[in-house]
């Protein structure tokens, strides 16, 4: 077996056991749960939802309000970013994420970064063995969602597997607005510097604290369905990289993908068949969002 396969086999074992797991009946722990944002979008013929999710999760969240949940039961189609139930497009999105040596990271970032990663990322959990065959991009995920896990978040419980498994579980068809090869293939492409930034910043923030706080905010403006207050948490994403930077960042993490999104909806919206969009939240939110983009074309939107 290739040395990279070999080194990448753990973390995709994890990844898939993690994305495979069974959720558990929220319902039933009596928690104060969520009323997170959801909208309802008219077209002559249609009546559908628009979701805004997060990609981690914890019992705490759930269950639901009972308008998300009236929603979801009333739709047919589940619309998402990417199914992350399948575990064919998760194995080859990981292995998508190394080099093909010679190639490693120490060619692409700063002498400088690699000594910080080559410092820390043991004490973070992270041996420096699957740093050095990861892309920048991918890498900066990494340390992220590994801090993320030890606030007690669990991907395994994330909004979109949660929603994906009980479409499987109750015939509703899954559609992909995307795909995790296509959102590899984005990552990948950022520039040289924008992914090295990003690395900086995914370092810094788990070794300063940074990233536990904005976590903690982000959680709780999710769960009371704070739309100001969750814009400004999106905004954060930016706060540490250079200005020419932070709009690549914007551009092709939100505003490109999001007129894309919106080009594939419309045929949805137009249709008769009930489809509920469950997307990241930052998707919905500000002028290049979805809600915005669907309003300018006419469909009548209010939240719920």
């Amino acid at each position: 077996m290739h040395w990279i396969d070999r080194l990448l086999r753990p973390l995709r074992a994890r990844l898939l056991t993690a994305l495979l797991a069974a959720l558990p009946a929220f319902a039933a722990y009596g928690q104060s749960g969520s009323t997170p944002l959801i909208w309802e979008v008219r077209s002559a013929t249609n009546t559908s939802y628009l979701f805004g999710t997060i990609h981690v999760g914890a019992r705490k969240l759930y269950p639901l309000s009972r308008a998300v949940e009236d929603a979801f039961a009333s739709a047919q189609v589940l619309a998402l970013e990417a199914d992350p139930t399948d575990a064919l497009a998760v194995g080859t999105a990981a292995a998508g994420a190394a080099y093909t040596p010679p190639d490693t990271l120490a060619n692409h970032i700063s002498p400088a970064l690699m000594e910080d990663l080559t410092r820390s990322l043991p004490a973070l959990g992270l041996p420096i063995e699957y740093a050095r065959v990861m892309r920048p991009s991918l890498l900066a995920m990494t340390i992220e969602m590994m801090e993320v896990s030890r606030h007690g978040y669990d991907p395994a419980l994330g909004l979109d597997i949660y929603l994906a498994r009980r479409a499987k579980q109750t015939g509703k068809r899954i559609v992909e607005l995307e795909s995790i090869r296509e959102q590899l293939a984005l990552l990948n492409s950022f520039s040289d510097d924008l992914q090295e930034g990003m690395l900086r910043s995914a370092l810094d923030s788990v070794t300063d604290g940074t990233l536990g706080n904005q976590l903690r905010d982000l959680v709780a403006a999710w769960r009371a369905g704070d739309s100001q207050k969750l814009l400004a948490q999106v905004d954060k994403d930016t706060d540490h990289l250079p200005a020419a930077l932070a709009r690549e960042y914007e551009q092709a993490l939100y505003v490109t993908r999001n007129y894309a999104m919106v080009e594939k909806l419309v045929p949805m919206l137009e249709a008769t068949t009930p489809v509920f969009v469950a997307v990241g939240t930052g998707h919905l939110l500000g002028p290049h969002g979805l809600v915005e983009l669907l309003a300018a074309k006419g469909y009548r939107i209010r939240q719920l």
